[in-house]
Order: structure tokens, then C-alpha cells, then sequence
């Protein structure tokens, strides 16, 4: 029997049938698909009908599939697997429009970059406006339909969903730890010359990420700084030899492994802000925000 030949009823059957049949019991069938079980029962008996075979042995508190209810089990259950894959590919596909988004700027450039060919290949017909920044976002002024933000999740009249940790720790050339004889010693800091990303995160104060690790290690800091308005912009001044910068272990780890940057004693310390997908309240399941923001979380994964 042909697809194109199979009326509404006969369609309906097939699909409560094959929950029936997985779940072999009429009652549980009911339950999944909202039924009664006598609803169940009804169709299925109409099924065979219209089959003309029997796809169930009845016997007290026990269903058994006959040779062609399982031989008809198997064939369903492959095709509908089809089918919600096929539905899945047809939403992708049909996602569409614009998204505009706001990031951190060195993470975008670090972390965002790198992997977002993968989130245009998933959705081609998604226009994405991606624009940096570390302040926050006024939602209710400013077109953006989500952000990323590095901070303690609290944003009120906002849904924010934690993306991930961080952690941080001191960074150089080799060569400047050579120089500075920084390695294993932690008090060289106090002659060297210190980088400061002077805006880590919103509001924050120009050497507030040094102080932090400082605090939580009981390290003495010189008064000598140089300041920039990007993380980047810090970490690229230490490959180049001026100073010692605070690193973040997702802008830091590419450059540790191709040993641009080095760190001349392991005192890492967890960071007490994580990065959070933020967007105005109950609109993170409209599809445009949970495609990217499904898409971030597999990325993390």
C-alpha cells in the first residue's frame, strides 16, 4: 500500500499502533498520546481491519505482536525515525531572518570566532549581526535579541543561562620570564611591568582582575602598569615581550600550546564571573535564540 493511498485514519493508526507496540500495552499508548484506552483499542482494531491482518494476539493483562504486527513494528519505527529527522532538517533550513548579538570583544575573538562557521553551516538562511562590547545591553532600548556577558548571572528582568566557568593566571613571553626570572617565583612580579585589561567586565575597575587573583594567592603587586580596553590587546602585549598579563584559560589556552605565552608558576585561580547567554525574559525558546544558544552549549560540550 502507497503512502499517497493511506486516508487520515489509517495514518493515525499506524502511529498509535507503533507506540503500543513499543511500549506493549494499550494503557501506556493512551497515556503518551493523550487517549483513552478504549480510544486505542478502537483504532488499532481498525487498523487491522483495514490491513487486513491481525498485529496483536489479546491475551488478560498481556499484549503479544503477531509476525506481521513485528514485521510492521520494524518498518515503522525506521521510517518515523525518518520522518522527525527530516522535520528537524526542514526547521533548520526554514530558520530564518536576522539575529543580532552582542559579545565581549576578545571573546568573540578568541572563543566565538574560531567555531562560528559551524553555526552558519547548521543555519545558511540566519543572518547574524555580531557586535562587540563590554558593557551590557539595554534590552529594552537596543535591538539585540541576545548576549553574552562575563559576570554572576544576576540581570534583572532578564533570563540568563550560565555557558561556562572560568579561570585565570599570570602570562608571558619565555623570554620575559627569563629576563624577569619569573619562573617559580611569583614575588619576580614585583619588578615586572603589569597588563591590565581595564575593563574585564561591566563596571569593573581598571586593575580589578589583578586584584582578585592577587587576593585569593596572598601576592604582593607592583604599582607599574600599562592598561589597555581588550583583553586581547593585553595578552598580545605580553607575546611581545613589555609586561605580564592576567590570562583567562579560554583566551590563553591556544596560545599556551603554540607557546606564544607561558606560565611561569601554576597558581591558577577559578574566576568568580562565568560567561552567560542573556536575553529578555521568557523569549529564550523563541527558535532564532535556543538555535544559538543549543548551538553554545554543544560547542562547550
Amino acid at each position: 500500500m502507497q503512502l499517497s493511498n493511506l486516508s487520515g485514519s489509517v495514518l493515525s493508526g499506524l502511529h498509535c499502533f507503533l507506540i503500543a507496540a513499543e511500549h506493549m500495552s494499550f494503557t501506556r499508548a493512551a497515556e503518551v498520546l493523550f487517549l483513552t484506552q478504549s480510544a486505542v483499542s478502537h483504532k488499532i482494531k481498525n487498523l487491522e481491519e483495514a490491513l487486513g491482518v491481525q498485529l496483536f494476539i489479546r491475551q488478560p493483562r498481556k499484549l503479544i505482536l503477531t509476525d506481521e504486527g513485528f514485521r510492521l513494528k520494524q518498518v515503522l519505527a525506521a521510517n518515523f525515525g525518518d520522518i522527525a529527522h527530516e522535520i528537524r532538517d526542514l526547521k533548520n533550513v526554514e530558520l530564518s531572518g536576522d539575529i543580532n548579538i552582542s559579545v565581549p570583544p576578545t571573546f568573540a575573538q578568541t572563543w566565538l570566532l574560531p567555531r562560528l562557521k559551524s553555526f552558519i553551516d547548521l543555519y545558511p538562511m540566519l543572518r547574524i549581526h555580531l557586535r562587540t562590547r563590554n558593557e551590557l545591553v539595554d534590552f529594552q532600548t537596543e535591538s539585540f535579541d541576545c548576549a553574552i556577558y562575563f559576570g554572576k548571572g544576576e540581570y534583572q528582568g532578564l533570563h540568563s543561562c550560565k555557558l561556562m566557568d572560568e579561570a585565570m593566571q599570570p602570562v608571558c613571553s619565555h623570554d620575559y620570564a627569563i629576563a624577569n626570572d619569573l619562573y617559580d617565583n611569583p614575588e619576580g612580579l614585583m619588578q615586572c611591568l603589569l597588563l591590565h585589561d581595564a575593563a574585564p567586565w561591566a563596571r569593573a575597575g581598571r586593575n580589578d582582575e589583578w586584584q582578585l587573583w592577587a587576593e585569593q594567592y596572598g601576592t604582593q603587586l607592583p604599582e607599574s602598569e600599562c592598561t589597555f580596553d581588550r583583553s586581547d590587546l593585553a595578552l598580545q602585549a605580553a607575546e611581545c615581550g613589555i609586561g605580564v598579563a592576567m590570562g583567562r584559560h579560554s583566551f590563553i589556552a591556544e596560545r599556551l600550546v603554540e607557546k606564544r605565552l607561558v606560565t611561569p608558576f601554576d597558581m591558577m585561580a577559578p574566576s568568580p564571573f562565568s560567561y552567560y547567554v542573556v536575553c529578555r525574559h521568557n523569549m529564550q525558546n523563541t527558535p532564532k535564540i535556543k538555535a544559538f544558544s543549543d548551538w553554545l552549549f554543544s560547542e562547550i560540550g
